[in-house]
């Protein structure tokens, strides 16, 4: 019996394939074909057609959870625009949709759940990016005369739009603390939230949603949040330097060493190059060594210019090591991967026993703090 019982436990919480059905209507649309691309719950990326028949059309398929999916005027995979592309949110059950040719963005979407919470936040983001839209425009004019001039604006202007954004997404998320909407949505936000944080909203999914595409996709986030922390070991890794010569963490032994994780197009990372000189100036002598890993691995050559230019070339380089493949990109020697970094600059900052004892992401006080740490090992 006790068997038994255990078995209908774990049906329970198997999704089992259904039959979605999306019924669409297209007003003034020409082409002979419509198109839906999707990735499945086994992450199975589909490009479908349909034919466009006196404005109507049909998509249907097997999927196990409701899942994001982009309705498109065009077959290119890469081609995304309000007036021929529209995000919305499919389930395992008859839908209809309504859409205008050259307006794709305010399709109309009945009787999915997911879509009726995604919907309300993308109408809200389709006005807030109404409202900033001149002052868009007005950098990506500054973008093209100065990738540093853009980066500097953008970060001092844009900080009322990153608010307003934030405010639409914690407010839906907190409206649907349950639904597979928040659980998608949380994947973009593991970086700004804490481990304890995220752990919190993943408790409080049902079963159903954990074991969704989502759902465990944020669960291998919160147990990806457990690497390259203080207390852990730092992972080793190989590679050639700047100048084509063998480096290896493990050459490092017996010496306080400091990852700085940068790269030649990050403003911030640059301007906090003076301020490493003078840390290394002041502690190398004294067992404490820099190693550069630049995310510019298909821009080796801004790297090596980057180097040159602001003086850094006094401690040793390697680049992250993400390769780009056809298929996407080969993370095998991806230092970024092995140390969770997904924020410029981060910094870590190892003990001589290879141990972590700091994390550093940002400036500011993040800076503060790393001075203090290394002004209590070294001295002042």
């Amino acid at each position: 019996m006790k068997y038994l019982l255990t078995l209908i436990s774990l049906a329970a919480v198997i999704p089992c394939k259904a039959q979605f059905v999306l019924d669409g209507k297209v007003s003034g649309y020409k082409g002979k074909y419509i198109y839906l691309q999707y990735a499945d719950d086994k992450g199975t990326y589909i490009r479908d057609s349909a034919t466009v028949k006196n404005g109507l059309f049909r998509f249907s398929g097997n999927v196990s959870e409701p899942f994001m999916a982009a309705l498109k005027n065009s077959s290119d995979p890469r081609s995304y625009n309000d007036s021929g592309n529209v995000s919305l949110f499919l389930e395992p059950k008859k839908m209809t949709i309504s859409v205008e040719e050259g307006n794709f963005a305010n399709a109309q979407v009945e009787g999915s759940a997911s879509q009726k919470q995604f919907g309300a936040m993308q109408q809200q983001i389709r006005y807030v990016n109404k409202k900033w839209k001149v002052v868009m425009d007005t950098l990506s004019a500054v973008n093209k005369r100065s990738n540093f001039e853009y980066q500097e604006l953008k970060n001092w202007v844009l900080s009322p739009f990153h608010m307003d954004m934030d405010e639409i997404y914690d407010r839906s998320m907190n409206q649907y603390p349950t639904s597979y909407v928040t659980a998608y949505y949380l994947r973009f936000k593991v970086n700004e939230l804490s481990a304890d944080s995220l752990k919190k909203w993943y408790a409080g999914f049902p079963e159903k949603v954990k074991q969704s595409k989502y759902g465990k996709s944020l669960n291998e986030d919160i147990q990806r949040k457990k690497i390259g922390i203080p207390g852990t070991m730092a992972k080793g890794f190989s590679s050639e330097d700047i100048d084509g010569k063998p480096l290896s963490l493990a050459d490092y032994k017996g010496k306080y060493v400091l990852l700085d994780f940068w790269a030649s197009w990050c403003l911030p990372c640059r301007k906090g190059s003076p301020h490493l000189k003078e840390l290394y100036g002041k502690y190398k002598d004294k067992g404490f060594e820099i190693i550069g890993i630049s995310d510019d691995d298909s821009k080796p050559d801004a790297w090596r210019k980057a180097v040159e230019k602001d003086g850094t070339g006094i401690w040793k380089h390697v680049l992250r090591g993400m390769k780009r493949t056809d298929s996407g990109f080969d993370r095998t020697n991806d230092k970024s991967d092995f140390y969770n970094i997904h924020a410029l600059p981060t910094k870590i900052l190892i003990d001589p026993n290879g141990q972590i004892i700091g994390r550093y992401t940002g400036e500011g006080e993040e800076d503060k703090s790393m001075d203090e740490k290394l002004a209590s090992i070294f001295g002042k």
